[in-house]
């Protein structure tokens, strides 16, 4: 009997363990898709926007046209990086010329998660103060310039090629 109950609790033990590991990576796994989202958010809207009038295509979340949301999203995106090309050009030659296309890609990088994200928190607890959906939406707006670094000159292997050539069309 002693042994029973001895592997008994070792064998819940390590169940218990494993749960908690599984329960640990679960939450890290989906805050991280959260944030991705979040960080997304305005060029799946953009894709949104562009393909939802479009009826010929089929239903509004059909294969067709959410792919279509996601080749436009990507594009976008590619878009941001070309206007950060030009920003960050533009920004090495002196001058205040690389502060429109930088306005830009922050409203649309930044603040408009950031007010998701305001958005979210007092709709979701409506009894909590202002200051926490300011707060968490200005610190996400925050983590997102950090994310994107406009006046770097870096961006990702998706969007290199667009990076350089807006980069080499400011310096033309």
């Amino acid at each position: 009997e002693g042994r029973n109950e001895q592997y008994s609790y070792q064998a819940s033990r390590q169940v218990g363990q494993g749960l908690g590991k599984l329960i640990g990576w679960v939450l890290i796994a989906g805050s991280r898709v959260v944030v991705e989202v979040l960080l997304a958010a305005p060029f799946l809207m953009l894709g949104f926007v562009v393909m939802a009038p479009l009826d010929f295509l089929g239903p509004v979340l059909g294969a067709v046209r959410l792919l279509g949301m996601g080749i436009m999203a990507y594009l976008f995106y590619a878009g941001l990086y070309w206007l950060k090309g030009l920003v960050v050009a533009q920004h090495r030659r002196e001058g205040w010329l690389w502060l429109l296309p930088f306005s830009v890609c922050v409203a649309v990088t930044c603040l408009l998660p950031g007010w998701l994200v305001r958005q979210f928190v007092t709709s979701s607890f409506p009894t909590a103060s202002p200051v926490w959906g300011w707060g968490l939406g200005v610190a996400f707006a925050l983590f997102a310039y950090g994310r994107y670094r406009f006046t770097e000159d870096t961006a990702p292997s998706l969007a290199l090629w667009s990076y350089r050539r807006g980069y080499n069309w400011a310096l033309r």
